[in-house]
């Protein structure tokens, strides 16, 4: 598998999981990543974001778990390499967050 198969998985995955969310009336903004498709490194980031911290802060750890849930058995679906990249760490946020904290800039949220 090549890395441009392993962003096919995930770009198949996340539209999944939006159609996921969209389907559950979960008030999803955006899911950004953090991946190196490099041999050195064990897994991927991924940042799930709402429009407003008061829409992240009302998700229950029930719905994120069942958020992570759904979004490891999508990745699964879709061919993610879970043999190369076992490692699929998860953090929720929102884009109120990224403008005032972080110039609106993503680039400077993920790193």
């Amino acid at each position: 598998m090549s890395k441009y198969d392993y962003d096919r998985s995930v770009a198949l995955a996340d539209q999944a999981f939006r159609d996921w969310c969209s389907s559950n009336g979960v008030p999803l903004h955006g899911i950004r990543h953090v991946i190196s498709w490099e041999d050195w490194d064990d897994g991927i980031g991924v940042y799930i974001f709402m429009e407003t911290m008061s829409q992240r802060d009302q998700l229950s750890l029930d719905v994120i778990e069942e958020m992570k849930s759904r979004y490891l058995t999508v990745l699964r679906d879709f061919g993610y390499p879970f043999d190369k990249f076992p490692n699929v760490v998860f953090e929720f946020d929102s884009d109120e967050n990224v403008r005032k904290n972080y110039e609106g800039s993503y680039i400077y949220r993920l790193r």
